[in-house]
């Protein structure tokens, strides 16, 4: 179930990825601006603000899952490999849950730096525990990663479960929508400024280990034997895409999928290249989350059930993608 090795393209200048790198950004830009016209609301400065805010949170969520999920799979080598199905997103889900209680009763101050902070240590959390469970003698056992990714998730679920047991009919209400991974108009601030710029610096880090992404695809030996700190480019890959999934998960809770999706999508159009799929991974994962939360808002208005959340639609799609990416590797590996 690992990715066969690959070759690292060698013509790829800084030009190329400038060029690139615009050309994303102005049809992000269109797409945002698109997006902003729709709704049957009347058109008001403060609708105006709100959608604003709600589309920069969508697109700030699809960077940080389309580029944490592009480089768990070039680090693993496992195209199945995705923040929501290793169990990053849930163990983030607990640490923001469990904030958001403490804040409720007065034990935990609310606010943009609680929020994050619990969700990186849950995120964390189950990097390692799914990390530990995998490793066999310094390597990663594809299947043991994908089914303790299940178990994480299930044990996670479990954890959120409990805590909303325990929780005020009050608090309940709030985290349901929340819990279907749901894009808010009223995002604070203060804590989607702390959030982007977690999910930049992380992107910008990632982009610049494409090259070594790439050399990482010969295998672990041969990345090491050219000067590739394999050890430490595991360790960091896993903090980074920890830190964006969580900042992803405090702002619009656990979105499945899009970490799956969108590298996939892009690999299909750019080929395997790293350099080029962490900055089409980003941008196209910006565009797809904003049109994919214009859909729910708009569906949601024209039937008068609000919004519906973004999550659903992502598991929607998702799921079946997975199904087949599973399928298509078990047939390749039984030939």
């Amino acid at each position: 179930m690992t990715e066969p090795p690959l070759e690292s393209p060698p013509c790829l200048s800084a030009g190329k990825l400038v060029r690139d790198g615009l050309i994303l950004l102005m049809a992000t830009i269109v797409v945002a601006g698109a997006c902003s016209m729709f709704g049957v609301a009347e058109w008001t400065g403060n609708v105006w603000r709100m959608r604003l805010t709600r589309l920069a949170t969508a697109a700030a969520v699809g960077v940080a899952l389309s580029v944490a999920g592009m480089a768990l799979q070039a680090l693993l080598r496992n195209p199945l490999a995705e923040p929501y199905i290793l169990g990053v997103s849930s163990g983030a889900g607990v640490g923001v849950l469990v904030g958001s209680i403490l804040a409720a009763r007065g034990l935990l101050q609310a606010g943009w730096a609680s929020t994050p902070v619990l969700a990186l240590v849950g995120a964390v959390g189950s990097c390692l525990v799914v990390y530990g469970i995998a490793q066999r003698r310094g390597r990663l056992d594809p299947y043991v990663l994908l089914l303790s990714g299940v178990v994480i998730n299930v044990f996670n679920g479990a954890l959120m479960l409990a805590i909303l047991k325990l929780s005020r009919s009050s608090d309940i209400i709030n985290f349901v929508g929340w819990g279907m991974g749901q894009i808010s108009d009223l995002t604070e601030g203060s804590l989607l400024t702390v959030c982007a710029a977690c999910i930049l610096c992380g992107w910008v880090v990632l982009f610049l280990r494409g090259g070594w992404f790439n050399v990482l695809g010969l295998g672990d030996d041969v990345a090491g034997s050219v000067g590739v700190p394999v050890r430490r480019l595991r360790a960091e890959t896993f903090a980074i895409a920890a830190l964006m999934t969580a900042s992803a998960v405090a702002l619009a809770g656990p979105v499945g999928f899009v970490g799956l999706i969108v590298p996939h999508l892009c690999r299909m159009i750019i080929g395997p290249d790293h350099r080029r799929l962490a900055l089409f991974s980003g941008f196209i994962g910006a565009m797809f989350l904003m049109l994919a939360d214009t859909l729910c808002r708009t569906v949601g208005e024209w039937v008068n059930v609000g919004s519906v959340p973004v999550g659903i639609i992502t598991a929607l799609s998702g799921g079946p993608f997975f199904i087949h990416l599973l399928r298509a590797r078990l047939k390749e590996t039984s030939a």
